[in-house]
């Protein structure tokens, strides 16, 4: 007696049991993938790789008793098999099935194990049972096939008012268990609602309330739809793939029409996407998804375009040939960005150089020359030694110079005479990048560089002073007062009584300290400290030093000489000198 009337099941659907078997068998085996019909099946309907080679399914949809006609069919579907994939070892076969909803009788097992004899895998004959077994396991499945989607929206309903119906509250029931108890009623209503896609559901927490929290490059889903909740709380539903086709079987598409206006900012980033692949940030569009579970009606929106994970790219090189033809450096690229244009499918490439001093943006439209612009790089937080290095290589191109960009066999991709380099490389990037690098033997932190751009003039004119004065050259300048007061302690209070007894009788002053100074967005401590001597000091009339009280103030002003000369501590030892 069979388990389901398959000919009147297969009068009331408009697909066929072949299709409802296959969605049957994806949904069982997760790897288990569909032939497509228009390439030519060769005897294969199903087929899932497993350890011992692949496991077949060949599906034929009868539902009656198998006539001689329909069994010629089925012998000439294995011996096309057979000729394809066996015959010339074009696979492993693990097992072969053949699927029909109708139960062979002993008659036809028999004629089906002479037909499949000879074979050295195990083949069987699955019927009714099997195929009911599969429908038990995925009841929504086999009655969106029956009834058609009227039915699903009937389960639809059921299930969402039981989400939603009152959780009886035990004394072990808590309110977190009452809501686990409705949200797993909710799972199971987004279990059935695609058999080709899972969705995974959730919200996440933004460091950023601005940005999009973003899946990582393994996660497995192929869709994702994410809905701003208000303090950096998004809610995300994601559509992760059944089974290995499920993309070919139910594509999922995004139509997009943009309606920005001609002439504006946004109109020329849309453009340089359609050319060049650069990415943009909210452009107006009306959006349609097509496909999947998540089709709708077509929205206005925003839409962002951002650029995904690099796969890894050839090994390039920026090599500079003199005008004799010779080699004067070949330095490794790294590539930045490479973006491809939507509609052109022109190749766009961003590369720095090792240590970030130069930056190029390569653009290759097909059967042109590329075009190359070479700017300043972003230095921010490299080793200073390595940049200068770098630095003072470039800026040994000459004017008669060969500049190519070349991939790692010597192939060139451009090629450029006479390459003029910014000239902001040579009249800050280096000389920050040599201040530094001649202070780092000066101080036990790690000096690096800083952003570039953000340093003002009087703080490369203070790191150059530096400089100077660390590497021999003292500085001399002049100074007006000094305004004292006299601390609260006793030490602190003697301390300064001594400074002013030593202006009375015409000393002179020394002020030792570890400089600190700021370069754009970082700030810098010298270990070793720089002592600044004031050759000839006086109080200020009406000062006596006896009669000081603490919170006292008073001036000390310059004597003969108003110089004072800077210059950093010879035979210092770290904690030689302790700084209170």
């Amino acid at each position: 007696m069979p388990t389901y009337d398959w000919p009147l099941i297969q009068q009331r659907s408009g697909d066929s049991v072949e299709s409802l078997v296959a969605t049957l068998l994806r949904r069982e085996y997760g790897d288990a993938r569909q032939v497509n019909p228009s390439q030519g099946d060769g005897g294969i309907d199903i087929l899932r790789p497993t350890v011992d080679g692949l496991e077949i399914w060949q599906v034929k949809g009868f539902t009656t008793a198998m006539t001689d006609s329909q069994f010629r069919q089925v012998k000439r579907s294995w011996e096309r098999f057979v000729e394809e994939h066996v015959t010339p070892g074009a696979c492993q076969v693990a097992r072969y099935h053949l699927v029909t909803p109708w139960t062979p009788t002993e008659e036809r097992i028999a004629e089906f194990d002479s037909l499949t004899e000879g074979v050295s895998f195990p083949c069987q004959w699955d019927s009714d049972a099997f195929i009911a077994g599969l429908a038990d396991r995925y009841p929504e499945t086999m009655r969106r096939f029956t009834h058609g989607e009227g039915v699903l929206d009937q389960f639809i309903s059921q299930m969402a008012m039981l989400a939603s119906s009152p959780v009886e509250r035990g004394e072990s029931l808590t309110m977190l268990g009452a809501i686990e108890a409705r949200q797993e009623a909710l799972d199971a209503l987004r279990d059935v609602v695609s058999d080709s896609y899972r969705i995974e559901h959730g919200t996440r927490t933004a460091a950023n309330s601005q940005e999009v929290p973003l899946p990582s490059d393994d996660d497995p889903a192929v869709y994702h739809r994410m809905t701003y909740l208000g303090g950096s709380r998004w809610r995300y539903e994601s559509l992760v793939p059944r089974s290995a086709d499920a993309v070919e079987i139910d594509p999922i598409r995004l139509n997009v029409e943009f309606l920005a206006t001609p002439g504006t900012p946004e109109h020329e980033a849309i453009r340089a996407w359609f050319e060049w692949g650069i990415p943009f940030r909210d452009a107006h569009a009306r959006t349609t998804t097509v496909g999947g579970p998540f089709s709708d009606k077509p929205i206005e929106s925003t839409v962002s375009f951002v650029e995904g994970a690099r796969r890894e790219a050839p090994p390039l090189y920026l090599r500079c040939i003199t005008s004799d033809g010779e080699s004067r450096f070949r330095l490794p690229l790294i590539v930045a960005a490479r973006t491809i244009g939507a509609r052109t499918g022109w190749l766009r490439l961003v590369v720095d150089t090792p240590e970030r001093a130069l930056n190029f943006e390569l653009r290759f439209r097909q059967g042109e020359e590329a075009d190359a612009k070479a700017r300043m790089g972003n230095v921010d937080g490299r080793n200073p030694e390595a940049v200068r290095d770098e630095l003072e290589t470039l800026l040994g191109i000459s004017a008669g110079d060969v500049i190519s960009v070349e991939t790692g066999n010597g192939q060139s991709l451009m090629r450029a005479h006479g390459a003029v380099l910014p000239t902001a490389l040579e009249t800050i990037h280096l000389p920050v990048a040599r201040h530094l690098t001649q202070l780092q033997a000066h101080t036990a932190s790690m000096l690096v560089m800083p952003s570039i751009t953000e340093i003002t003039d009087s703080q490369l004119h203070y790191l150059s002073l530096l400089a100077s004065i660390y590497g021999g050259i003292a500085r001399r300048w002049a100074w007006t007062e000094i305004t004292l007061q006299v601390p609260d302690d006793d030490a602190g209070a003697e301390r300064i009584r001594r400074v002013a007894v030593n202006a009375v009788s015409g000393g002179h002053i020394v002020k030792v300290e570890m400089p600190v100074f700021q370069l754009g967005n970082r700030a810098y401590t010298i270990d070793h400290p720089l002592a600044s001597t004031a050759h000839s000091i006086q109080l200020e009339p009406g000062v006596e030093p006896a009669a000081l009280r603490p919170g006292d103030a008073f001036r000390i002003v310059p004597g003969a000489d108003d110089g004072v000369t800077t210059a950093r501590i010879v035979d210092w030892t770290p904690e030689s000198i302790q700084f209170g």
